[in-house]
């Protein structure tokens, strides 16, 4: 498993988005055109998910996992 400042990811994520706002689109991610894992507890019932940082250091697109995001080789992956 590959984590790379993920404690700071997810609390830059969390205080941005509220309990009213689950949208996470156009927050901010650390690493640039590579895909992340993230969770936030009131979000995806607490469940991680999977995003890719757009060029602009900002989430472009996610995808809700069922359980837990983990890495495999260079590829993240949901389940």
């Amino acid at each position: 498993m590959k984590f790379i400042s993920l404690a700071a990811i997810i609390m830059s994520v969390a205080v941005i988005t509220g309990a009213d706002d689950p949208g996470i689109i156009g927050h901010p991610c650390a690493q640039a055109g590579k895909g992340e894992c993230g969770s936030l507890p009131n979000y995806n019932d607490g469940h991680w998910f999977l995003f890719v940082c757009g060029p602009d250091y900002t989430i472009t697109t996610y995808w809700d996992c069922d359980n837990d995001c983990w890495f495999d080789g260079p590829y993240a992956r949901c389940y």
